[in-house]
């Protein structure tokens, strides 16, 4: 798989999904008085190709950094205290898995895929 720009913002696209589904059964909602909320996980990325510093982002990635780059996904990560999870390589290497396991071909199923 070549990672390119519409990879990249596949992989975002993705990242996303597994960022919403954070669960903290600890949680209170003072406001509701609910027990256990459902959160956005924050994701860090360099929204450039230059050594900037990682920006948090709570909210889609691709949407917040339209011009999303290849080097980009390399430093999108999860914080969790002293550890680090680099999501969007996991989540690029589960697309390469896919395309070896069963023929697929993601940057050609990207280019045939209509807009929305």
């Amino acid at each position: 798989m070549k990672l390119d720009k519409k990879m990249a913002k596949l992989i975002c696209e993705l990242e996303h999904l597994v960022g919403n589904q954070c669960y903290n059964p600890n949680s209170y909602d003072g406001w509701t008085g609910d027990e256990g909320c459902e959160f956005r996980y924050p994701v860090y990325i360099r929204a450039g190709d230059s050594d900037e510093e990682l920006t948090k982002i709570r909210g889609n990635v691709a949407d917040r950094i339209p011009n999303i780059t290849p080097k980009s996904v390399s430093t999108m990560k999860y914080k969790f205290g002293a550890n680090h999870l680099f999501i969007g390589l996991g989540i690029k290497s589960i697309l390469e898995e896919l395309e070896n396991r069963y023929g697929l071909n993601f940057n050609e199923l990207e280019k045939q895929k209509k807009k929305n």
